[in-house]
């Protein structure tokens, strides 16, 4: 999932050229042929303090300070189980259509009119320069406009790979996920994006790619570490799911997959399909579901069976879509194949609510690009206000 810095000059080029490649042998994953984890890059618009690349994956070692793991379990608030079905959801044919990757640039878009949500990133602790900025101004414009705000929260570059201590015994991969500063900084995000309870929706898609933080991806008993890893990850999501639900009230939760584990299973080692049934006493207990699609080659097939897989649970949102490559190629040839009426009436009946675009690269670029979402959201289109 390509999911998208500038550094000072000798130092700090150093240290990105090292983490790039401590990341990519990290985030190999098991099964040949299997995606890495996506590193996104944006650039904000607004607030002058803001820094240039919003968001963007922290290197190895950033905000060390901030990322030691703890194993302290808070309590989780209110539970899902009162929370409304988002607007869409049951409503064969219709999706609520969004698009990233800025709160700042998603109003410029050549759709923006079309859009019934707008989807913006969280890395790091690093990003809260522009977001409280955003607190002040734009996050309560959006609302105020009819629309939901989509958060999408990415952490697979923050913090460092390394083994801590859980109540399950030594857990390895990204320390910073499983930390009681990710929960501090989890209310500080509840805080800047929360919205009134009777308005427009805040959408959180926690932990994105969620398979790729453990030391060794995608299977849930690779090893007794990466098993300790996940279970500590739910400790962490229940948590944080409680943090936004009691903080803001318009908040509804979901885990954030990558769309390739659909594509094989092991049963055996929790890998493939089999590793989503680990998680399903806090699927049972999320808002929404949520997974990325951004194979470069064809992605029609992964939306149909996550949506398929993860429909079981509740709502499901496309949380960000966009060949990894860069394909206009695969771009156009998935939304030609997902923007019809059959199939929209199968993922729709599935549990599909929402589908939100990675960013507007192909929509600027191309005017068939432009086309296809503009037919799709006035054909499928829903607001959520």
């Amino acid at each position: 999932m390509s999911v998208l810095k500038r550094f000072h000059v000798l130092t700090a080029g150093i240290i990105f050229c090292t983490t790039l490649v401590g990341l990519a042998v990290w985030s190999l994953p098991d099964i040949t042929g299997r995606p890495p984890a996506r590193q996104p890059a944006v650039t904000s618009t607004t607030a002058s303090t803001a820094p240039t690349s919003v968001p963007t994956p922290a290197p190895t070692g950033t905000g060390a300070a901030t990322t030691g793991a703890s194993d302290t379990v808070e309590k989780t608030g209110d539970t899902a189980a009162g929370a409304a079905r988002p607007p869409g959801f049951g409503q064969a044919g219709k999706l609520v259509f969004g698009l990233g990757p800025s709160l700042d640039s998603d109003s410029t878009s050549p759709v923006a009119d079309q859009l019934g949500m707008f989807t913006t990133w969280y890395n790091s602790p690093n990003d809260f320069g522009f977001l409280t900025n955003w607190s002040k101004d734009l996050i309560p414009q959006v609302y105020a406009g009819g629309r939901a705000i989509h958060l999408v929260v990415w952490l697979g570059g923050a913090g460092r790979v390394a083994t801590v201590q859980t109540r399950y015994g030594p857990a390895c991969g990204r320390d910073y996920p499983l930390s009681s500063s990710f929960l501090s900084d989890t209310r500080r995000l509840a805080q800047i994006f929360g919205g009134e309870a009777d308005g427009p929706p805040l959408y959180v898609t926690l932990f994105t790619e969620l398979q790729t933080y453990p030391c060794k991806a995608n299977t849930w008993a690779a090893t007794p570490e990466v098993t300790n890893y996940y279970l500590k990850l739910k400790d962490q999501y229940t948590a944080a799911m409680g943090i936004f639900h009691s903080i803001a009230p318009n908040a509804r939760v979901s885990l954030g997959w990558g769309g390739w584990q659909a594509r094989w299973d092991d049963p055996g080692k929790g890998g493939g399909k089999s590793l989503i049934g680990h998680f399903d006493d806090v699927l049972r207990q999320s808002d929404f579901q949520s997974f990325q699609a951004m194979d470069s080659k064809n992605n029609v097939d992964d939306i149909r069976d996550m949506t398929r897989i993860l429909g079981k649970y509740g709502p499901v949102m496309v949380a960000h879509y966009k060949p990894d490559d860069g394909s206009a190629d695969t771009w156009n040839n998935d939304l030609r194949a997902v923007f019809t009426d059959d199939y929209i009436r199968q993922v729709t009946g599935a549990g599909l609510f929402a589908f939100s675009l990675m960013d507007n690269k192909h929509l600027t670029a191309d005017t068939e690009s432009l086309r296809l979402v503009r037919d799709a959201a006035t054909r499928y289109g829903t607001r959520t206000g």
